[in-house]
C-alpha cells in the first residue's frame, strides 16, 4: 500500500504516511481513513509525512477535500494538520496549495520542511 495510517500513542496524535505516486481516490480514501481514526482516538492533531509523496491530482479534486468532504468525514473543526513538504516540486505545490485552501475555508493547516518543525506547531499548547 501507497500509504498507512496510524495513532501515535506516545505523541497523541494520528499520522498518515505516503509513499509514492497517490491517486485522487487513494488521497480521499487515506484523508477519510485518518479522520475516521482521530474520531476514535478522540485526537485533535494530524501529522502527515508527505515527502516521498507524489500526485497527479488536480487542484479542484484537492479543494474539494476542505470545501465538502471534510464536513461528510465529520472531521472536527478544531482539528490541526501538519504536512511534512514533499520533495516533488509539483507535489509541494499542491501541499501549498491545500495549505492557502484549507485556511481560507476555516480549517488548521500547515505545510512544514521538515518533520521536526511539523511536531514543533502540533504539540504546542
Amino acid at each position: 500500500m501507497k500509504w498507512k495510517v496510524e495513532f501515535n500513542k506516545k505523541l497523541n496524535l494520528v499520522e498518515l504516511t505516503y509513499n509514492g505516486i497517490i491517486s485522487t481516490q487513494e488521497l480521499y480514501d487515506s484523508s477519510e481513513a485518518t479522520i475516521d481514526l482521530t474520531n476514535k482516538c478522540e485526537v485533535l492533531k494530524i501529522l502527515v509525512e508527505a515527502r516521498k509523496y507524489k500526485t497527479n491530482s488536480e487542484r479542484g479534486e484537492i479543494f474539494r477535500m476542505p470545501n465538502e468532504l471534510y464536513a461528510t468525514w465529520g472531521m472536527n473543526k478544531l482539528m490541526q494538520t501538519a504536512v511534512v513538504e514533499p520533495k516533488d516540486i509539483g507535489a509541494k505545490s499542491i501541499a501549498q496549495f491545500f495549505e492557502i485552501a484549507s485556511k481560507n475555508l476555516g480549517w488548521e493547516a500547515k505545510v512544514f520542511p521538515d518533520r521536526k518543525a511539523a511536531l514543533i506547531w502540533l504539540l504546542e499548547p
